[in-house]
């Protein structure tokens, strides 16, 4: 069988019509979703966007162990994998992070790799420039340099075809076009949308809102709402600016399922839905303003961690919707069973194959997720429990190579079931929030924190937290840190 993932980043569930959304567009997921598997209880594992690649390419839980950083020589990468069970890989993407040197190894290993240049930050284009125009400046006004380096990249954009959603599909569906003629292939398509900047041309730009104003800040500054930082952005930010960007990201959503559906064309042109698995999800969510942050930041509210999951399997006739908990790293066997191994496995990942084919019911009691250097985020069907954390206690970084200078680094044998040496490096942990407890059915928009009131679903979400803890083999110095 052959496989097409489609990865979005930071796509939010709750603007897809897959997930009820009736106001932002989406056509090409919606009829994706008319027959394949829906997934209504899937969620981020670690974030952000590196720590949640390596998890979906190697299914190796990554938050307890480490931050943002490279493949490590003991992680079989997708890609390889593909690769042995007779599939030609392929990646086409504008995640720029991957060439950067701090998330390096996630590349190399397909056979064809397509980069799109000049999303967010790539430091591509370094033209002097003499002035910006004011949407530009405005980004500059709260991330200062980074308006300039992103208007340095899209200046001479005409069209929306120049835009980079718009880039990634197209070529993805050349690749599809020109290599669908294989016995097997495994084709990996990403989009750096729906990420900020949120620039979109038109028709996007006005498609959801008559707010307009080319004084508005495409890219407003992360906002995590306990530490007062980046207050001078909401003292200043009116309703219609509010509106206006988050306009913007629904305009990036429909541009992206537009150029979708370019790929979809392909699949219809070779009736390839007859031979080929498509898995399309994301990363991480963003919150747009809700709870007045923006990003993905700690603690992670379901805006960000409640992610979509769309799954057709060549046979399905039927929309199939899943409520089961699942979590990043259960893609990493999922893809592997449908490229033909006959008994996947992964570090912390679970196929996903037994749901859809209606084998099982049951898949995980609950699931864990965060942020390194934060506390531990643990849902199961109706609690969600977010830990505080000593930010004085021991935290330390696992891998094969140096992340940072760490002249108190030690190396030893660390990581369970990994039988090789690795750096153990001392760091510090993130700045503190408070212990956060929501029910999910009651409360489904996590506004009333019940952690004060109700001290035994605490200490039942916490026994569960550490249950899931040993499962993963959690650093020892990891439940200390989080009151254990």
């Amino acid at each position: 069988m052959n496989l097409i993932t489609i990865l979005i980043d930071s796509l939010n569930r709750h603007c897809l019509g897959p997930y009820g959304n009736q106001v932002v567009k989406t056509p090409n997921l919606d009829r994706l979703a008319q027959r394949a598997a829906v997934f209504d209880g899937h969620f981020v594992g670690s974030l952000p966007c590196m720590p949640a690649r390596r998890e979906l390419m190697t299914g190796r839980k990554e938050f307890f162990w480490r931050p943002w950083g490279p493949l490590e020589p003991f992680d079989k990468p997708i890609a390889i994998e593909a690769r042995r069970l007779g599939a030609v890989s392929a990646i086409v993407t504008d995640h720029y992070h991957y060439w950067e040197y701090t998330a390096h190894g996630y590349l190399e290993h397909f056979n064809s790799v397509k980069t799109i240049r000049g999303h967010e930050l790539d430091m591509w284009n370094t033209e002097p420039l003499e002035t910006l125009p004011p949407w530009a400046q405005a980004i500059e006004n709260s991330r200062p340099r980074q308006g300039k380096i992103y208007y340095n990249n899209a200046k001479d954009f005409k069209g929306e075809e120049d835009f980079f959603s718009p880039k990634t599909l197209a070529e993805a569906a050349d690749w599809l076009d020109k290599n669908q003629g294989h016995e097997k292939f495994f084709l990996w398509t990403e989009c750096f949308d729906c990420h900020e900047p949120f620039h979109v041309p038109e028709p996007y730009r006005s498609m959801y809102t008559d707010k307009l104003s080319d004084h508005y800040n495409v890219w407003p500054p992360y906002q995590e709402g306990y530490h007062g930082h980046n207050k001078e952005f909401w003292e200043k930010v009116s309703p219609d600016e509010l509106e206006f960007i988050r306009a913007q990201y629904y305009g990036k959503v429909t541009m992206t399922d537009k150029w979708m559906g370019k790929l979809f064309d392909v699949m219809d042109k070779y009736n390839l839905w007859e031979n080929t698995a498509v898995i399309v999800t994301t990363d991480h969510g963003h919150e747009l303003g809700e709870k007045q942050r923006f990003g993905k930041q700690p603690p992670q509210y379901d805006l960000n961690a409640h992610i979509p999951l769309i799954v057709w399997i060549p046979g399905m006739t039927d929309q199939k919707r899943i409520n089961a908990l699942t979590t990043a790293v259960d893609l990493y066997p999922t893809r592997l069973e449908l490229l033909g191994e006959t008994a996947p496995s992964a570090p912390h990942g679970r196929s996903l194959l037994p749901l859809i084919n209606g084998e099982t019911s049951n898949h995980r009691e609950a699931v864990v997720y965060g942020t390194h250097g934060a506390g531990a985020t643990v849902t199961n069907d109706q609690y969600t429990y977010h830990s505080t954390w000593d930010p004085n206690a021991e935290i330390n970084s696992y891998s094969s190579i140096m992340l940072r200078p760490s002249p108190n680094a030690e190396a030893g044998k660390y990581i369970p079931g990994v039988d090789c040496p690795v750096w153990k490096m001392p760091g510090k942990s993130q700045a503190l929030v408070p212990e956060l407890l929501f029910d999910r059915k009651k409360d489904p928009d996590q506004n009333n924190n019940i952690s004060d009131t109700e001290p035994d679903l605490v200490s039942r979400m916490r026994t569960l937290l550490k249950k899931l803890m040993d499962e993963e083999g959690a650093p020892p110095e990891q439940y200390k840190r989080l009151g254990f």
